[in-house]
């Protein structure tokens, strides 16, 4: 059954197998959710924002760590690595966090009340974008939040596959415990460190066509590898918390990145100090 077909017998909730799935394997694999003009009208607006063309706080803007450290030359979206945050100041990545065709699924694997924390555009350039060592994404948010998992979603841009750095999980490994993340050394791995005892002998490839998009949860092991490739390997990650989370510290006063209201209620005991509209860019920027 595609989205289509689903969309119009159900909504774009769960099925039955694709549930059990996902409590079996910590992740769901759904090909053909956006279209390529979908897609595409994304991807203009991320190079809007490099182009200097969409107002966007340039802390957020983060080039390719081999292009930054001065070890590679290359130019605007050859150069990037990812936008960071844009759904907090450009209402059409805001618009896509809220798509029903992201969030059905989540309600039903996290219930009603949903959340953004979280979200980033990924170019994953030819050649010399790189990919990410084995994580858990609940290593990072127990920083921030109690709650029994986040759930993310990486929808593709682009085709990924083993030549370009697509994701790679190892299913069910969400049921165990948060692993060890040792240090790791190189510029861009400082943004995450290796889950100790993750096996590359575990693991199953994530090949998509673009527009699709995979859910996983916060305790799945996963990782990218590097691009070989003469092809981008775009895509935008996406994380969600159910508001009936609490703050890792109790009087609030961590906040990191605002946190954006999605659908359904919000809770004054909970996660509640929320965005319903796009931030204006600082006018530092």
């Amino acid at each position: 059954m595609n989205a289509n077909d689903m969309a119009q017998k159900q909504g774009y909730g769960l099925t039955a197998d694709e549930l059990s799935f996902w409590n079996d394997n910590g992740y769901l694999i759904r090909q053909n959710v956006f279209s390529h003009d979908e897609n595409d009208a994304l991807r203009k607006v991320a190079e809007d924002i490099v182009d200097g063309k969409r107002p966007f706080p340039t802390a957020h803007i983060d080039k390719n760590a081999l292009v930054r450290d001065g070890k590679i030359e290359e130019q605007g979206i050859y150069a990037m690595h990812k936008i960071h945050h844009p759904s907090c100041y450009v209402q059409e990545f805001l618009s896509r966090v809220r798509d029903n065709r992201l969030t059905d699924p989540i309600v039903d694997m996290m219930g009603p009340d949903i959340l953004g924390i979280n979200n980033l555009f990924i170019w994953k350039a030819p050649k010399i974008g790189l990919g990410f060592p084995w994580h858990q994404d609940m290593f990072y948010f127990r920083n921030r939040f109690n709650t029994e998992t986040t759930i993310g979603t990486w929808t593709a841009i682009d085709a990924a596959d083993r030549d370009n750095g697509c994701l790679y999980v190892i299913p069910s490994s969400h049921k165990n415990e948060i692993h060890v993340h040792d240090d790791l050394e190189g510029s861009q791995q400082k943004e995450f460190k290796l889950a100790r005892g993750a096996r590359d002998e575990d693991a199953v490839a994530v090949e998509v066509e673009p527009g699709a998009v995979v859910w996983f949860h916060s305790h799945l092991l996963h990782k990218s590898t590097d691009n070989h490739s003469l092809r981008f390997r775009r895509s935008y990650v996406i994380h969600y918390l159910s508001a009936q989370a609490e703050w890792a510290k109790g009087d609030g006063t961590y906040r990191g990145q605002p946190v954006m209201w999605v659908r359904g209620q919000t809770y004054q005991d909970k996660v509640h100090e929320v965005e319903r509209d796009v931030l204006p860019v600082p006018k530092s920027e």
